[in-house]
């Protein structure tokens, strides 16, 4: 009887030793495929900039053409590009700023005037300091009363014999286009960003961009890298030099100081990926 038992016993250790020795063989089978399986995860996971590899295309562009970063085209453009930013100013901003008196050329409501040259009529009208030297600078400006107070850089006369500023109202802020920049304190809220360019026939390389082309500009600070951008102004330049609209008052300001100190300045990237014809 105990040896019977006995019996049974090493034949059931057997077939326990014979089933492992199945078993590890099958696992130790498939030690390859898992492993190809942990190197393609791998690979898809490996950083290339700041895509996955698995997502970059190995597609190459044309001479004269780059592939977006965004929807992975290629289009036309070229790299060395500076880019700045610009903004319009608000009166309301500077409450604190002291009243100065400047000339405005017209009449005041009652007809009468403080100057006059060369059949042009001009009246004193007193507004913040800090908004009128915004104004010298970038040309319009909203003031308390809702009106584009503007001033170009040859608006000047010589009341008392000496060479003085003087202003205008205009009816928007007008690009060389002839249409009006949007007035939103924050041109992100716009389909499209205006900017103006070197105007031209369209060369790239050169730095020339043709009135109504569409461009993206990938390399400048979030998230201005990611909107699309209209050509409709120029700018007092003849090189590879785009200056953004990003709007009026501070908020406005302080992203055109981000877009254009911030890397990488003057060594960004432009494409042209469309054109969309200007109506003024």
């Amino acid at each position: 009887m105990n040896q019977a038992f006995i019996r049974q016993s090493q034949n059931r250790q057997m077939r326990q030793i014979i089933l492992g020795a199945i078993l590890f063989g099958l696992f130790a089978s498939l030690i390859p495929a898992l492993m190809q399986t942990a190197d393609a995860v791998t690979v898809n996971k490996k950083i290339c900039g700041d895509k996955l590899c698995s997502e970059i295309k190995g597609k190459s562009c044309a001479n004269g053409e780059l592939q977006d970063p965004i929807n992975k085209k290629c289009h036309p453009g070229s790299s060395g590009w500076r880019i700045t930013g610009y903004f319009l100013p608000l009166e309301k901003d500077y409450s604190k700023n002291s009243l100065i008196s400047a000339y405005v050329q017209g009449v005041k409501k009652n007809g009468s005037f403080d100057y006059a040259k060369n059949n042009s009529t001009y009246y004193l009208k007193q507004f913040r300091s800090t908004f009128l030297k915004e104004i010298a600078v970038q040309g319009s400006g909203k003031t308390n009363e809702n009106k584009i107070l503007q001033s170009w850089k040859d608006d000047f006369i010589s009341p008392n014999g000496e060479k003085t500023r003087f202003y205008h109202y205009g009816k928007c802020a007008m690009t060389f286009s002839g249409i009006c920049l949007p007035l939103a304190q924050s041109s992100l809220n716009e389909q499209t960003i205006m900017v103006a360019v070197t105007a031209g026939k369209t060369d790239m390389s050169a730095g020339v961009i043709s009135h109504g082309t569409i461009l993206h500009i990938p390399d400048i600070p979030s998230p201005w890298n990611t909107r699309m951008y209209w050509a409709t102004d120029i700018g007092e330049w003849k090189d590879k030099h785009i200056d953004i609209f990003t709007g009026y008052g501070i908020a406005a300001r302080d992203a055109a100081f981000k877009i254009t100190k911030l890397s990488p300045k003057e060594n960004s990237r432009v494409l042209a990926v469309g054109f969309n014809e200007i109506k003024p």
